[in-house]
Formats: C-alpha cells, sequence, structure tokens
C-alpha cells in the first residue's frame, strides 16, 4: 500500500516543489557580470548610477509609454525603501498600459508595413491583439506561431490576420518578412540573384517561399506537394529550411501545412535565430542600440559585440519559456539600464560598450501621451468619441514618428508643429490645461514653487536654482504681456519645448 502511495506521489507531483519561476534579478547580475568584464578589458569607466528622478521618467517612458505623473514622481522620491525600483518595474511591466505599449512597439517590428497609408488601418486591429495576448500572459513563441498560422479568412476582431494581409499573403514577401521580422534575417537580396559576399542563395529564398503556397497535385495522380516555380526560370522549387533541413511532413498536406511547419521550426527551442532575434529586439529598444547591428542582420557575417551576453540572454530566454515580462524586467532591474547618461572622465559614450545611457527620442505616441500627463490630462482622451481620439493620437503619432528612438532627430517641420501646433497650444492654455490652471491658482505656492511645481509635472524632478531664477524673474514681471498666467504658461511651453522632455535620458 505504502510503495503505491509513493507511486501516486511521485506522478503527480504530492509532497514536492513546483519548479522555481525564473529569476530576473538573476539574470540582471549576469548581464551586469559581461559588461563588466567588458569594461575592464577595454579600460573603460562606467556612469554613475541614474538618480532617482531620472529613473522614474525613464522607466515609465519605456515601459508604459508615458512620463510619470507629478503624483507618481513624488511617490517614488520620497519611497525610502531601497527595493523601490525592482518594486516599481514589476508593477510596471504587470500593468496593461505595458502591455499596450509593448504591443505598439511588437507590432513596429513585425508588420512595419502598417504605418504605411495602404496599411494603416491594419495597425489597431494587431495592436489590440497583441496587447491582449501580452495581457494574459501568452509566451513570445505561441504568439508568434499564431500570426503565422493564422487563417487566411478573419474570424474576428483582433484576429492575427495582419501579418498575411500586409505581405499580400504572397509567398515571396512573407518569406523575406517571415526571416527578418522572427529571425534577424534579411533574405531581400537574394530574391532575385545570389550575391558574391551573402550567406543566403536564392534557392534559400525561394525555398522559404515555397512553404506559403497551398499544396498542388501537378498531374492529378502523385501525392499532393508543395512547390512554386522560380520567376525568371522553368526551375520548380519546394519547401527547406534555413539550416538546409528536410522538414517533417504530415501524412496529408492542408492548406496552411507549409506555414504549420515552418512556425514550428522558427519558434523552436534549439532555433539559432527565434530567441537571439527577439532579446536582441527588446535590448535595443531599452538601450538604444542592438547587441547586433543591423537588427536584422544576425547571419554571422556581422558579429555581435558581446558574443557571451547574447548567448546568455537567449538561452536565459528559452529557458524561462519565452516570457517576455521577465526578460524586460531582467534587461531594466540591470546596472547598466540604470546608468546616468553623463558620461564621466575615463568613460566612453561609444554606445557598443553601454557604459552609459543612451540619449533617446521619443515615439510619436509616447510624444503625445506625454504631452498629455504633463499637462494634467490622462493619457487616454475619455471626453471625446472613443471613434475619434483614437485618430487624434494616431495622426500626431504619425507626424512625430521614427524608425528608431537611438537615433531619431527632430526635423525642422516636426519642432515648428511642436512649438506652434493645435495641441501645444491647447495644452498651455490655462483654461484648457488642468495641471496649468492649478499651478497659477494655487495660493500656497510662491513663483518659485510653481515654476517647480511644472519642472515636477513636465520633467519629473525639480530644477536646480540657476534654471529656476530666469523663469521666476520672468513670471514675476508678467512676461511679454504683463499677465503672471500667460507668463506661466510660457514657461510650460519652453519646458514642452526643451530636449529634455523631448528625450529618454
Amino acid at each position: 500500500m505504502r510503495v503505491a502511495v509513493l507511486v501516486i506521489c511521485v506522478l503527480i507531483g504530492c509532497g514536492t516543489a513546483s519548479a522555481a519561476p525564473p529569476d530576473p534579478a538573476a539574470l540582471a547580475a549576469r548581464i551586469d557580470k559581461h559588461l563588466q568584464a567588458r569594461w575592464d578589458a577595454e579600460k573603460v569607466k562606467p556612469a554613475d548610477r541614474a538618480d532617482d528622478a531620472t529613473f522614474v521618467r525613464r522607466v515609465h517612458l519605456d515601459l508604459v509609454g508615458r512620463i510619470p505623473t507629478v503624483a507618481e514622481v513624488r511617490a517614488f522620491l520620497d519611497d525610502k525603501d531601497a527595493d523601490k525600483r525592482a518594486k516599481l518595474v514589476a508593477r510596471l511591466v504587470d500593468s496593461a498600459a505595458h502591455a499596450r505599449h509593448m504591443a505598439t512597439f511588437w507590432r513596429r517590428q513585425w508588420v512595419p508595413q502598417a504605418d504605411a497609408p495602404q496599411f494603416a488601418n491594419l495597425a489597431d486591429d494587431l495592436e489590440s491583439w497583441i496587447a491582449s495576448n501580452l495581457r494574459s500572459g501568452a509566451s513570445y513563441d505561441r504568439i508568434v506561431r499564431d500570426l503565422l498560422t493564422a487563417s487566411r479568412v478573419k474570424t474576428g476582431p483582433g484576429a492575427p490576420t495582419t501579418f498575411l494581409t500586409a505581405s499580400e499573403a504572397k509567398p515571396e514577401n512573407l518569406a523575406a518578412n517571415t526571416a527578418r521580422a522572427f529571425l534577424g534575417i534579411n533574405l531581400d537580396c537574394a530574391q532575385c540573384h545570389d550575391h558574391p559576399f551573402a550567406r543566403w542563395t536564392r534557392d534559400q529564398f525561394w525555398q522559404t517561399a515555397a512553404f506559403f503556397v497551398r499544396p498542388t497535385v501537378p498531374d492529378g495522380t502523385t501525392p499532393a506537394r508543395l512547390e512554386l516555380v522560380v520567376p525568371s526560370t522553368k526551375k520548380p522549387i519546394g519547401p527547406r529550411l534555413l539550416n538546409d533541413s528536410e522538414p517533417k511532413w504530415p501524412a496529408v498536406l492542408k492548406d496552411d501545412t507549409g506555414r504549420v511547419v515552418l512556425a514550428e521550426w522558427v519558434t523552436a527551442r534549439d532555433n539559432p535565430y527565434f530567441a537571439r532575434n527577439a532579446v536582441n529586439r527588446v535590448w535595443a529598444e531599452l538601450f538604444g542600440t542592438g547587441i547586433v547591428e543591423p537588427l536584422d542582420d544576425l547571419s554571422g557575417s556581422n558579429p555581435p559585440v558581446h558574443p557571451e551576453l547574447l548567448d546568455d540572454l537567449a538561452r536565459a530566454f528559452t529557458e524561462s519559456k519565452f516570457d517576455l515580462k521577465y526578460l524586460t524586467t531582467a534587461l531594466v532591474l540591470t546596472r547598466a539600464y540604470q546608468l546616468s547618461a553623463v558620461v564621466p572622465a575615463g568613460g566612453s559614450s561609444d554606445p557598443r560598450w553601454f557604459a552609459c545611457s543612451a540619449v533617446r527620442g521619443l515615439t510619436g505616441e509616447q510624444l503625445y501621451d506625454s504631452l498629455r500627463v504633463a499637462a494634467g490630462l490622462p493619457a487616454d482622451r475619455e471626453d471625446l468619441d472613443p471613434t475619434i481620439a483614437p485618430r487624434e493620437r494616431k495622426r500626431f503619432a504619425e507626424k512625430f514618428r521614427v524608425e528608431r528612438t537611438g537615433s531619431a532627430q527632430r526635423s525642422i517641420l516636426q519642432s515648428l508643429s511642436l512649438m506652434n501646433g493645435k495641441l501645444t497650444t491647447d495644452l498651455t492654455d490655462v483654461a484648457k490645461a488642468p495641471a496649468l490652471c492649478a499651478v497659477a491658482g494655487a495660493p500656497f505656492l510662491d513663483t518659485k514653487g510653481k515654476v517647480e511645481a511644472l519642472y515636477l509635472a513636465v520633467l519629473g524632478r525639480k530644477p536646480a536654482d540657476d534654471e529656476s531664477a530666469p523663469f521666476v524673474k520672468y513670471v514675476e514681471n508678467g512676461g511679454a504681456d504683463r499677465d503672471a498666467n500667460k507668463a506661466l504658461a510660457d514657461v510650460l511651453w519652453a519646458l514642452l519645448n526643451s530636449t529634455e522632455f523631448n528625450t529618454n535620458h
């Protein structure tokens, strides 16, 4: 009897502890160890740790896509808990706002075509679907499999068919986009010809494309097979994996069999590209530069600047069962992520070393939401028809769209639009901006206190005396119109147009 009970306990895990979840702090420590070894080898002194005001602003922008509110800034700065940074990160990563923000990030990585006018209507649908999956804790590999194997017929709101639609369901487009988005491999140059210095051949391009065709029976008697004819030739070609192995096929081929088989290989734990591509893209988003650049060149011709670090990250991500929250939390908990942007004596701003924080531009979405938060408004427009509000945000975000935040540069037209556009005008109007109205009408604040309150609202920090003094004098003199409230509005306008507000540093 005891033997039977023991066997049952072993089978169902009776009395045994379940496997502990992966520890992001442990991965963060290993990341810092890799970087420290490189800093020592290159004799580079890392920057100091960023102060709390810088960190709380940076982490809000990176994890939820907006600056923190004044209340959030004050609460964090007043918190004396030694673990407050880790606790803030955990709360933000677990929020619905994080899922929405990262949905935009991943949609742009996977379907950048949706930023073009002809596919613009696809973006919202796909981002909604991605956000829902991220919020429910879906693993990265499952989300990618669902995108690749989605039904060609849309089955409902948020159905993941956008990847197919944006590629116009053409095998050649799907082959190039799949390799780029999910493997970090650029196959485009191999579509038309073999390149003497490229790893990938024309045959490999069309072998990948063949996974996206429907099975055919050429003469009506032979078994169905997946096959296409290479353009400008009479050469038929079938599917073959990029590692040059033959895929395993089921006995019966269905319309989506090729995509299903390819998706299983793409997302496999032992795929040499899948996890490395994901971690490299998340790293580039948080640090400004990828461990491998360009991001779609993991073929080996352009080796990573920190190969051991990339291997460790990819292995940890795979072992976590492709847990994006775990990966993101680990990166943000690193010493490297929390460094100041100020380069010390003996330091280096070379982006390859990650020895200081990279100053990054804001995306159009980050800028729009942060402008509203700075003015004391909710990031989401609750006062407008829900069909109008997203369009307003989208129009603004498109006007200020950037390809890569790490190399973003504001154009003259964008700068003029921010200075003189309707949104900025409305947000610096005492009658329309809650923060400005509250500051201007606060009887308990002197002029210096009002300027300080605007700094907290816009930049998330208090000004130094030499920063606030000119503004205090300007407001007390009533500005150009001899009106103290309008002068405060001018201060707010100046802060909103400052480089500090428009970057993530």
